[in-house]
């Protein structure tokens, strides 16, 4: 996953529904996947599989298949839009119900082969749909396409997103380089498989640095990636558990295992706005839009600055 530079952490994610008449996704098979996967520009490195999902470990984060759903993600310097032409081969346009197109505000933007407007440009070329931006988009924020077609969402579809900036130093040295402990795994080692028990997990060390996982439980899903080099270290954690209720717990629980400089957090979640505050943090830019049934909050956080102890004078 790395370079000798830098890794670009921040992701690109692709996330569709399909109708309830088109056959079932995972029916497609592993080759359809590995195109889409490939017209992005990245691999597959293997497949965990389970009643209701087939989730593959990418070179460049993970896919989740189900049967009438996936999400792509994809990070470094992918090109996550190229995708979809490759989608719409086996997938035509009147069998999409619903398309999100999200792109993460990247650290070393100079870098990338396109810029989410020039994304966003190819994609209302293919479908029609509307452009929405959380937060500043000169600074730190989310962009995201999403398709106009009436949608109505399960009352039961939650999507949390947890995406972390300039991680501890001594939490960032267990993954750089990453290694494959004797007994157990990177995620029992480092705690990461504590904050949502009992998935069945796969996971991939990278060289010289990075880490990947992917965990399945019945409909559910989450995955953790790891970029720890020094110049724009990164974690993301993301998951359709149903978080409702505990929100705040379970974002303190991530939050605390990488203990980052900042962080931001969005959910999609059907008709409901939550509140959101996370000890030692202060929250800046708070977003909400509506998006074909969901309302999509966002919270930008940064750590609370030491406030440093006044000084007096000693007569001596």
């Amino acid at each position: 996953m790395a370079t000798e530079s830098f890794f670009e952490g921040p992701e690109k994610k692709l996330e569709l529904v399909v109708t309830p008449d088109f056959p079932s996704l995972r029916g497609l098979g592993d080759r359809v996947w590995e195109r889409v996967v490939a017209a992005a520009g990245a691999k597959v490195l293997s497949v965990l599989r389970s009643e209701h999902c087939d989730a593959y470990l990418l070179s460049e984060s993970s896919l989740f298949v189900f049967d009438d759903w996936f999400v792509l993600i994809t990070c470094g310097q992918t090109t996550l839009v190229d995708a979809v032409p490759e989608v719409l081969r086996s997938i035509p346009q009147e069998s999409i119900a619903f398309l999100v197109y999200e792109r993460k505000s990247e650290h070393f933007p100079e870098h990338q082969p396109t810029t989410f407007v020039e994304d966003a440009r190819r994609l209302g070329d293919m479908l029609p749909g509307r452009v929405l931006c959380f937060g500043d988009e000169h600074g730190r924020c989310i962009q995201l396409f999403h398709t106009t077609r009436p949608y109505e969402p399960q009352r039961n579809d939650p999507t949390l997103e947890v995406l972390m900036h300039v991680i501890d130093e001594d939490v960032a040295r267990q993954f750089a380089p990453a290694r494959l402990p004797k007994d157990g795994s990177v995620a029992q080692c480092s705690g990461i498989d504590g904050i949502l028990p009992g998935f069945t997990t796969s996971e991939h060390v990278f060289k010289p640095a990075g880490y990947s996982l992917n965990g399945v439980k019945g409909e559910e899903f989450y995955t953790c990636h790891v970029t720890p080099e020094e110049t724009g270290s990164y974690v993301s954690f993301e998951t359709n558990y149903d978080f409702r209720g505990q929100l705040g717990g379970l974002v303190e629980s991530i939050v605390d295992l990488f203990r980052p400089r900042a962080f931001d957090v969005v959910t999609f979640l059907p008709k409901t706005r939550p509140d959101l505050a996370i000890e030692g943090y202060q929250l800046g830019d708070r977003v909400v839009h509506t998006v074909n049934g969901y309302q999509v909050s966002y919270f930008q956080y940064s750590i609370v600055p030491a406030v440093p102890r006044p000084t007096r004078e000693i007569s001596l």
